[in-house]
């Protein structure tokens, strides 16, 4: 019995063990997401996030799209304008004898000058520029933790059937840090994506504008007399 009893405490104590580092895993990413966080709440100018974010986006499309040593004649432009156009609504990125002997390089610092003249005329649209960081810290936020809490349902998926890979003689502490680094890293890229293009969708609400069109609808608040409930009239 004592040597049962030493056995199942043994066993025991590695199941607490693996948890805990399966905890470290997940004790990572929530520093990296937190701190982000912390910027945000802390007020401060998300600008260069944004920017970064862009440039981000056109770095991995590139790089997904263009090969190291491909002339720009052979690159994939349909590929290249889908992955940066359906988040960045630049121009269509097309080839023309101009671009022959362009590098790979080369044509990411065109494509992120273009990006952040966007944003610049996008910022201009804003007659109050701390309007438009409000706005960056909120949609910010909103984004990382939407995304942040769908991750952790997940992970927490991924950690529960992460103990039958051991059947095909794979570590399952080891797949679990590998895959959960590969979908953090799909997160941090889910959120730069989605953050990016709501920010470049977002328009000035403009107010003579709306008041134009409440003088013709008759929708206009100011100008509306507020009708009083009707009185019962005594017996």
């Amino acid at each position: 019995i004592e040597k049962a009893q030493q056995k199942i405490e043994t066993n025991n104590y590695g199941i607490r063990e693996n948890l805990l580092k399966y905890d470290e895993v997940m004790n990572e990413q929530r520093e990296v997401i937190y701190a982000e966080r912390r910027q945000v709440l802390n007020g401060e100018n998300m600008r260069d996030v944004i920017v970064k974010m862009m440039n981000d986006i056109v770095e991995n499309a590139v790089d997904m799209s263009v090969g190291d040593d491909q002339p720009a004649e052979k690159w994939d432009y349909r590929e290249l304008n889908d992955l940066i156009r359906s988040v960045i609504p630049l121009d269509p990125i097309l080839y023309s004898e101009d671009m022959k002997g362009m590098k790979k390089n080369q044509l990411k610092h065109i494509l992120k000058e273009q990006a952040v003249k966007l944003y610049e005329a996008h910022e201009a649209q804003f007659p109050d520029p701390e309007k438009i960081r409000e706005i960056e810290r909120v949609i910010l936020l909103k984004v990382i933790d939407n995304k942040w809490m769908a991750h952790i349902d997940d992970m927490e998926q991924l950690r529960q059937g992460i103990g039958l890979r051991s059947l095909g003689q794979k570590d399952p502490l080891t797949e679990y840090k590998f895959t959960g680094f590969d979908m953090f890293e799909e997160l941090t890229n889910v959120i730069r994506r989605e953050t990016v293009k709501t920010m470049l969708r977002v328009r000035v609400e403009k107010k003579v504008e709306r008041e134009e069109v409440a003088k013709v609808t008759g929708t206009n608040k100011d100008n509306t007399a507020v009708k009083e409930p009707v009185k019962r009239k005594s017996a």
